[in-house]
């Protein structure tokens, strides 16, 4: 096709009237002021030798960057380090919440009567004590390894920062050349209807249709640009909120290691002495317990066992109620296999009707077809 060049198009269009058109375009839509006019000529330069490869690579440069951009917003949403932190963070919780005095000191009692109650609290201190100490062990780990990924996380939102304004850039840029795409459309039209306007000879007419179709080609590009742009619009929010992420959990691990982890480490503290305490009170109360609930399970077991046995010497050897349920199974049976064997003739004879007529749609199908190629339209 031929490649149109800036003398062909109208003498009327000179820097004021594109100007004036500039101001004429939504430029709050795609992001733009009047004082861009300058870079948006400056793309505009770039469409001066009209050809199709060239509408083809307008823009090229900037929807690559922001492929770029997106894909490494992806590699950071996808990152294995945050998603490493969060599973520490969630092992320190679950460790220290094996600190649970409840669990730790509160021991079952051993087959010794008096023995197991002395020995769990004598050694219920000492239990209480190791576990704690290998605890704490596994959560100063942790800590340690939260805190080399904490520098990551905050280095990540510096480059997230600079990823922001990378995409401002971009947006901007994308404006620019959507708006200088719409100004040579504008150009282009102006063509049409100056050539249209002229005598309608062959090579006038040939021109009028190249400049249609390079018209519609520049047109789609500005809509992928439009595209494009928007895309870029959608990011910047997407940013915000990862470096937001990024942050909250960066709070969350200090609250956790300056916080709660001490919390927890008083209030452990406090809970030996006061299981301490509650053990020496319930001590004796035990010992009664204990005994009072060995001859009440004794009197239980000999009502149980007298009762049980004379039931079993009363029984019948088959229940009556057995009986009548092997007698109804049977008769449900029966029906129920003469109701399904009903079913299913009367379901082969409904199928038997429904092939009958989808062979005699096909039929009707394939004549009318026969007679639509034997007598066209």
């Amino acid at each position: 096709m031929t490649d149109f060049k800036p003398q062909d198009l109208p003498a009327e269009i000179t820097p004021d009237v594109v100007q004036q058109k500039f101001q004429l375009l939504n430029l709050k839509e795609i992001g733009l002021q009047d004082s861009d006019f300058n870079e948006v000529m400056n793309a505009h330069k770039e469409l001066a030798e009209m050809s199709h490869n060239v509408v083809a690579e307008y823009g090229k440069n900037i929807a690559t960057k922001t492929s770029t951009y997106t894909d490494e917003l992806l590699n950071l949403v996808q990152n294995k380090e945050l998603d490493s932190t969060g599973q520490k963070l969630n092992q320190v919780v679950q460790v220290a919440q094996q600190l649970n005095s409840s669990s730790i000191l509160n021991k079952k009692k051993s087959s010794g009567f008096l023995g197991g109650l002395i020995s769990k609290m004598k050694g219920a201190k000492q239990n209480f004590n190791q576990h704690f100490n290998s605890t704490k062990e596994q959560i100063d780990v942790l800590v340690k390894e939260i805190e080399t990924s904490q520098l990551g996380l905050k280095t990540r939102v510096e480059t997230l920062d600079k990823m922001f304004q990378g995409v401002q850039d971009e947006y901007k840029q994308l404006g620019i050349y959507i708006a200088a795409g719409k100004l040579k459309e504008q150009e282009i039209q102006q063509q049409i209807a100056a050539l249209s306007s002229q005598t309608q000879d062959q090579p006038t007419v040939q021109k009028v249709y190249d400049l249609n179709h390079l018209a519609n080609h520049l047109e789609k590009r500005v809509s992928d640009l439009q595209v494009l742009q928007q895309s870029a619009m959608q990011t910047l929010p997407m940013i915000r909120i990862i470096q937001s992420n990024n942050l909250m959990l960066v709070d969350k691990f200090y609250a956790i290691k300056n916080i709660t982890l001490p919390a927890w480490k008083n209030q452990i503290s406090l809970a030996i002495s006061l299981n301490e305490q509650k053990n020496s009170v319930q001590l004796a109360n035990s010992i009664d317990d204990a005994t009072n609930d060995l001859l009440r399970r004794n009197a239980d077991l000999l009502h149980q066992n007298s009762v049980a046995t004379a039931k079993a010497n009363q029984r019948s050897v088959i229940d009556i109620e057995t009986l009548e349920h092997v007698q109804n199974t049977l008769i449900k049976t029966v029906n129920d296999v003469i109701q399904v064997q009903k079913e299913g003739m009367q379901k082969r004879a409904e199928a038997t009707t429904r092939l009958r007529a989808l062979q005699e749609n096909l039929n009707h199908l394939v004549i009318e077809s026969s007679r639509s190629e034997v007598n066209p339209s």
